[in-house]
């Protein structure tokens, strides 16, 4: 080989470095994730005051299903950019959403940059609720057997022709948002959240709220607090005011009902758990009170809410078995004599609901799982659900 073309190969080779280097730095500074979840069960629900029960093979008995891409690009001094792009589906049918009219993206589609002075994302992220109250629930995510999100967060049950309106408005997740994450502190993890209302004329029409996480051995707790004005993930109202709960006190006599609905929901929330080893305890309050629509219902009636929740986990196995009991009232005070045809006015609605189950991890992304779950809101037939189902993430 000539001495020219032995410095050939040697600057050749050396490029190749080079761009090798250069490609694994950039692989390591980068990443994109698939993740995911898919959960399925069969079994029979009714609700308390339901018809009748029915069998179904349904989506996300323990988890809602979702699918989505997030990834993070180091880009230096401690700065991280970070994006997250995530759908909820359902398995049984293949149809895309939480329900018909959900958006493509309604878990997550944000954007966001975080180092030292924490983390803050523009778009849609998780609502000051979300947390919390997965967090201090036995059964997590499960918005179709865990009591809690049953009565906070899940239209289900019916009385006098209305479904049951979640106690806990605006969804688990906000649009058009800023949220801000602020550095551990303390064994502290405070989150600050604002959903801008994007109405012409209506500045004030806005969502907020915060929420804070500790957790220091066996012992957790959390707390939140949000005001809700705007719908998620889409809000219909373009101009004026919004219907974020409605609540319809009845006369028992007659039948006659008059709907109350609300303007803006302000919910407290303080919840904790222990762990004992052997078990698991876990305890929640929320308190939410209404700004109801129109000068004079506003003026002549109070309406609020309540939910207590209790709940255990007990190590049995390779799996857990689960056990949550919640209790809501929801009570509007005022005269409701006139607007429903004198004595015999129904005001307050009280629901229980239990839930027991067992969740049992053939490995460390998937598990199978059984619940039954008893249902009862005030004068309304009792309602049992079960189910049998499997979850795997990805």
């Amino acid at each position: 080989m000539s001495k020219k073309l032995a410095v050939h190969h040697v600057v050749a080779s050396a490029l190749v470095l080079a761009a090798s280097a250069f490609s694994l730095n950039a692989l390591a500074q980068s990443s994109v994730q698939f993740v995911g979840t898919v959960d399925a069960f069969a079994g029979s629900l009714k609700n308390s005051g339901d018809a009748g029960s029915k069998s179904v093979v349904n989506s996300s008995g323990m988890e809602t299903s979702w699918w989505g891409v997030k990834g993070t690009e180091n880009l230096g001094g401690g700065l991280q950019a970070q994006f997250a792009l995530s759908s909820f589906f359902r398995p049984d049918t293949g149809a895309q959403g939480r329900f018909d009219s959900d958006t493509m993206f309604s878990r997550d589609a944000h954007v966001g940059l975080s180092g030292s002075f924490g983390r803050v994302s523009v778009g849609r992220d998780l609502a000051p609720n979300f947390i919390p109250t997965l967090t201090f629930s036995p059964f997590g995510g499960s918005f179709a057997f865990s009591p809690l999100e049953l009565h906070t967060q899940t239209p289900s049950g019916s009385y006098r022709g209305q479904v049951w309106s979640p106690t806990v408005a605006g969804d688990t997740g906000w649009s058009n948002e800023i949220m801000y994450v602020m550095p551990k502190l303390g064994g502290f993890t405070t989150s600050l959240f604002f959903q801008f209302g994007e109405q012409a004329g209506k500045p004030g029409k806005n969502n907020y709220g915060a929420n804070t996480m500790y957790e220091q051995g066996p012992l957790s707790f959390g707390a939140y607090f949000q005001s809700v004005k705007v719908n998620n993930p889409l809000d219909s109202v373009t101009s004026g005011d919004s219907r974020v709960f409605t609540f319809t006190p009845y006369n028992q006599a007659t039948g006659a009902t008059y709907t109350l609905a609300a303007s803006r929901n302000d919910t407290w929330f303080v919840g904790g758990a222990y762990d004992l080893q052997f078990m698991k305890l876990f305890g929640t309050l929320n308190y939410s009170t209404n700004r109801l629509i129109g000068i004079a219902n506003d003026s002549q009636y109070d309406l609020k809410s309540n939910t207590v929740q209790l709940g255990t986990s007990v190590p049995v196995g390779k799996g857990s078995v689960l056990f949550s009991w919640a209790r809501t009232n929801v009570k509007a005070d005022g005269d409701f004599s006139a607007v429903l045809g004198g004595a015999g006015g129904k005001s307050s609605i009280i629901r229980n609901t239990a839930s027991l189950g067992y969740d049992y991890f053939l490995s460390k992304r998937t598990d199978v799982y059984s619940v039954v779950s008893y249902d009862k809101l005030t004068d309304q037939s009792t309602g049992i659900s079960l189910g049998v189902g499997i979850r795997q993430r990805f």
